[in-house]
């Protein structure tokens, strides 16, 4: 124990950073941002869109959406932070200080995120556990009379311990909370030292899920009615076109897919060099993520094409939504296959390194307003290695609740309520700040002066004309389902604490907008001008 408090006392008093941290190349950059981009999402949200909406008509909206949402937003969060070079919160705050509010509503929606997202990390360790066994134990012996090849209860009875309904939380679910403090330490040794272990880390973790992708692939292509899954993914009902929930699921996914408005892509690519492109990322990230998507889907269906085929049902009767994908059906399906045990035990580790990269971008984050901001505790200002600590235990605290036996029925109330209405917000607010206050002409400078290239006028046109009305009609809509439709599901108390997660992240904005009203913002703006062409100038940005 004193070992431990020595520690603890040593991160307190650690040397204080002479200046902000780096990438140590761009390589590291765009492996931690794709590796945040591409997580559980992109394996099992993606795919049951795409089917559940219409097959290959859904990716009609999707495109569409990735061109008007996702390509503007990220290029404005890329060039405002590698020009700011600063975490979000001080980028609003140079714009003007009632508009802080809205960098801090990001910081809490990744906070959030974090507390949860985790959860999903601990349930891939404990299967990857109980893999290391001969036959997998949820394997089922023999195809029962309804014709199926899966055991749902295992995922919620042996693992889970799933309560009855919200109403009753249950035990604390030890093996779940074993695993999900093992991945908070491993995500804490992620970003321990700040990029100086995230960057390296990368390595491994993003390219990993990759390899393990293409080996799945490859091996579901041989499986008898592997081609009927992919062709029933992807077949076209034009249908859907015209129904507005197709088109709103696709807006949905984008943003969430590509994590736009979490704050993550203002920190990363503030620790670029300013001379770097930003065309580039804006184009790759957006480019590798979709494909990923579509890549996972393509991988899904071959083994439930497969499962449909042994189990001679129907591929809409597979449990298919949600975590079940990943937790029922994809581990029915394995169970089939020569060498089940070597299959599962890689399943998820590749389940794993999709989401630690994710989690340890949130914790970066999170770290990096910490250090920006320069936080103080007991007077002192807070250190590198402290800051993680705090926040790792921080996040394990405030999403303890999800240790329960009752725990997954708030995974979905974490999920829904903490993210959409407050992210989509906070994208729209972003929208009116950077491109109507600040002004886009003025980004253009800056992005000029500093890589040679200009602010894409279509980004312009985007930000100012499409984005700030889809994305109002859009959290318009959100907010009145979960406020007045979804939160019918919860007992009282949970749905109280459902409307917190939404509204707190909105609260700070309205907070900081009329306490700061009427607070003058011309010497501010001034100052951030000056601010600006105090910088070094590149002039020879062309040889980048």
């Amino acid at each position: 124990m004193s070992n431990i408090l020595d520690y603890l006392k040593g991160l307190l008093h650690s040397q204080e950073r002479t200046e902000r941290d780096k990438w140590g190349s761009n390589i590291e950059y765009y492996l931690c941002s794709l590796g945040f981009a591409v997580g559980f999402g992109s394996l099992w949200r993606f795919p049951y869109l795409v089917y559940a909406n219409g097959g290959g008509a859904f990716l009609i909206p999707y495109c569409i959406f990735v061109l008007i949402l996702c390509f503007p937003l990220l290029y404005l969060e890329t060039a405002i932070g590698q020009t700011f070079q600063t975490s979000v919160t001080c980028c609003f705050e140079r714009i003007g200080k009632r508009f802080k509010g809205t960098g801090y509503s990001e910081i809490i929606c990744t906070f959030f995120m974090g507390c949860y997202y985790n959860l999903l990390l601990a349930y891939s360790i404990v299967f990857l556990w109980k893999s290391f066994s001969w036959p997998l134990p949820w394997k089922v012996e023999s195809i029962d009379g309804q014709g199926k090849l899966w055991n749902a209860d295992y995922f919620r009875d042996e693992i889970l311990h799933l309560t009855p309904d919200s109403s009753d939380l249950g035990g604390i679910n030890t093996p779940i909370l074993t695993a999900n403090i093992v991945s908070f330490i491993i995500c804490f040794l992620c970003v321990a030292k700040g990029l100086s272990t995230t960057g390296k880390v990368a390595y491994i973790t993003a390219p990993a899920p990759y390899f393990f992708l293409f080996v799945f692939l490859i091996r579901g292509f041989f499986l008898d009615g592997a081609w009927e899954g992919i062709s029933f993914l992807f077949r076209v009902d034009f249908s859907k076109l015209w129904d507005l929930t197709t088109w709103f699921r696709a807006a949905n996914q984008v943003l969430f897919q590509y994590s736009i408005s979490s704050g993550t892509m203002f920190a990363f690519s503030s620790y670029k060099e300013k001379h770097q492109s930003l065309r580039t990322p804006a184009i790759v990230i957006p480019a590798i993520t979709g494909l990923t998507g579509i890549l996972c889907a393509f991988t899904v269906f071959t083994y439930m094409g497969h499962m449909a085929k042994v189990a001679n049902v129907s591929i809409s009767e597979l449990p298919l939504a949600g975590p079940d994908l990943v937790f029922v059906a994809y581990p029915a399906a394995l169970t089939l296959m020569p060498g089940s045990t070597i299959w599962s035990i890689a399943f998820f580790v590749m389940l794993f390194f999709l989401g630690v990269d994710t989690q340890f971008a949130f914790l970066e984050t999170l770290a990096g307003y910490v250090e920006d901001e320069k936080l103080k505790i007991f007077g002192k200002e807070i250190r590198i290695e402290a800051g993680r600590v705090i926040i790792t235990i921080a996040l394990f605290v405030v999403g303890f609740i999800l240790n329960y036996d009752g725990g997954f029925h708030f995974l979905a109330l974490y999920d829904d309520y903490s993210t959409i209405v407050p992210l989509m917000l906070s994208a729209l607010l972003e929208c009116v700040v950077f491109a109507w206050i600040y002004g886009t002409d003025k980004i253009d400078n800056l992005v000029y002066k500093y890589t040679g290239e200009r602010f894409p006028q279509y980004a312009t046109i985007c930000l100012k004309y499409v984005v700030i009305p889809l994305l109002a009609f859009l959290t318009i809509n959100s907010f009145y389902k979960l406020a007045f439709v979804q939160i019918r599901q919860y007992p009282w108390w949970a749905g109280a604490i459902g409307i917190f997660l939404m509204v707190l992240p909105i609260a700070v904005c309205v907070y900081f907008y009329y306490k700061y009203k009427d607070h003058d913002e011309t010497k501010r703006r001034s100052e951030t001008e000056k601010w600006i062409e105090l910088q070094q100038p590149i002039n020879n940005f062309a040889s980048y």
